[in-house]
């Protein structure tokens, strides 16, 4: 019965100037998963903190994570070919509102890539007429991360515990 189901087409990726933004592949999950490098990884991908996504991503069911609007995507600089980072949105809108996550290995730190990769996430975000806002969330001590956000026109929501919530509401 659920061969029987159609099965989701994967996003469009997003290109800037400088990125593409496409689904993971199931062996860039399963490596991503296993701390293995591939080829095509920039020297410090997958992060640990990939790594336990891609595990979470393969235990709740792979194709929703390689096929879906509403997951991580690969980050790849264009002008290498490599993969540099994660960044997307960390699941389906809740109350119209979308959550982004990401990061980019330091090596491409510092060149306005993750600014780059945001932007094109929010105009993907906006698309859809049903999101009213995307947030993200930062550790209150992470101040790279967060001028991404404030660059991107995000502002700081209150909010509890140990990271810093940032808004952006639809234009």
């Amino acid at each position: 019965m659920l061969d029987d189901m159609p099965r989701p087409v994967p996003p469009q990726p997003l290109r800037t100037q400088r990125l593409e933004l496409r689904a993971f592949t199931p062996d860039e999950l399963e490596a991503v998963a296993g701390g293995s490098r591939l080829p095509e990884f920039a020297p410090g991908f997958p992060t640990p903190e990939n790594e336990d996504w891609a595990r979470e991503a393969i235990e709740a069911g792979e194709h929703f994570f390689t096929e879906s609007d509403c997951a991580l995507l690969v980050v790849i600089r264009l002008s290498s070919g490599q993969v540099i980072g994660a960044a997307g949105f960390a699941g389906p809108a809740m109350d119209h509102e979308l959550e982004v996550k990401g990061s980019i290995v330091p090596e491409h730190q510092n060149q306005g890539l993750a600014t780059e990769a945001l932007r094109a996430l929010v105009d993907r975000a906006f698309e859809d007429p049903g999101i009213r806002a995307v947030h993200g969330s930062v550790p209150a001590d992470h101040e790279p991360a967060r001028r991404v956000l404030v660059r991107c026109g995000f502002v700081k929501r209150p909010s509890e515990g140990s990271e810093d919530t940032y808004y952006l509401r639809r234009p």
